[in-house]
């Protein structure tokens, strides 16, 4: 069986995701699959038909015309026939060795069915000058995470910021064939959908997996994009949901995947209502923090009887400082956003991969070569 599957999503025509499958393909030697999902009303280009026509690692599978992200992504899952699976969308970059980290970890650690890396954020929008330093971990270990505090972090809202900090799911993350044949198992949702599939995936890979594991070693870089905010697709009386922003879009998928558990949502507290105030101020425009503001105020003031809306005092900031710092900063590397001229997040992951510890040296001590063979 192939050992990884790296699913690509393509939503729309104008998502290519040539540029990335080319970059995947370079490495000859590297055991994976690369999914390519899309809509059927939804036309490849040319050069990526053709390359899915003569690369017998590449397959397209086609979804219903109309199809949602959230069903669109369960597509490819259902589509993936690797050991373990990965998503990630076509402006992104995932490096091919992550193959050789699985096959590792099956061997090293073979009770982790889900593991994580530290995700490089890159903005396509950010402007030369006005962009804060990317910081690069300065650790390559693979450690094993708590599960109980990846629960807390996530579902209770320690520590978070508009998002909870728990990096695992599917997204930019991978999950071991067992836990994605138990995930797909679960009943399809039909009655709720959401902008952002990545939190129902992460709320289900920490509810079902058995354990966890973190490279500190990026392995991937994602193209950022403001979220667009989108009225709620459920007829159910719960107040925070993705037309609020993007706080409310994650509790309204953590509501959803614990209603399909007959569990009720557990986020309500202080550091829920501090993400929503982070959320706010991450508003530039005046306008938009205030209505933003509004909305949120007013739905924790629906919701139990408003015990959480006194705690909800954000306060805007039209101009805000960037970290221009550069050099060894408290266990990361901080460097430009823009260096060598990186416009986009392959750009970005291309100038700095010759600094990153060879995957091949993290996993069992063997330096890989450009070919992917053993030095």
């Amino acid at each position: 069986m192939t050992k990884l599957s790296i699913c690509i999503p393509v939503e729309t025509a104008a998502q290519n995701a040539l540029p990335l499958v080319t970059m995947l393909l370079e490495n000859q030697s590297a055991d994976f699959e690369i999914v390519i999902a899309k809509p059927a009303d939804v036309s490849l280009t040319d050069a990526l038909t053709g390359l899915a026509t003569s690369e017998t690692r590449v397959m397209t599978t086609d979804a219903p015309a109309g199809i949602t992200r959230q069903l669109l992504w369960r597509h490819a899952v259902s589509a993936a026939k690797g050991d373990w699976v990965t998503l990630v969308n076509p402006g992104d970059v995932i490096e091919s060795e992550l193959a050789t980290m699985v096959a590792y970890l099956e061997t090293s650690s073979p009770d982790v069915d889900a593991l994580a890396w530290n995700v490089l954020q890159i903005d396509r929008h950010a402007e030369p000058g006005k962009a804060s330093s990317v910081a690069i971990p300065a650790r390559y270990h693979i450690d094993k995470l708590d599960k109980t505090g990846m629960l807390k972090a996530f579902f209770y809202w320690e520590n978070s910021l508009n998002v909870p900090k728990m990096p695992y799911g599917l997204h930019h993350a991978a999950i071991r064939r067992s836990l994605v044949d138990a995930l797909l198992q679960l009943p399809q949702p039909s009655d709720w959908s959401t902008p952002v599939p990545q939190y129902e995936w992460a709320a289900k890979v920490l509810l079902f997996s058995n354990e966890l594991a973190f490279s500190a070693r990026p392995m991937s870089a994602v193209s950022t994009s403001p979220f667009a905010a989108a009225p709620p697709v459920h007829p159910w009386n719960f107040p925070f949901h993705s037309g609020l922003g993007l706080t409310g879009a994650v509790a309204e998928v953590q509501f959803h995947v614990l209603r399909e558990l007959d569990t009720p949502w557990s986020g309500g507290s202080e550091a829920f209502v501090r993400a929503t105030v982070i959320d706010c101020m991450m508003e530039t425009g005046r306008e938009t923090y205030k209505n933003k503001g509004n909305a949120y105020f007013a739905a924790l003031k629906g919701f139990e009887g408003g015990h959480l809306a006194p705690f909800f005092r954000p306060e805007f900031h039209e101009i805000r400082p960037k970290d221009t710092r550069r050099g060894l900063h408290d266990g990361a590397l901080l460097i430009d956003r823009f260096i060598g001229g990186a416009r986009d997040a392959a750009e970005f992951y291309t100038m700095i991969k010759p600094i990153l510890t060879p995957v091949g040296l993290i996993c069992g001590g063997t330096l890989l070569g450009k070919d992917g063979k053993a030095i």
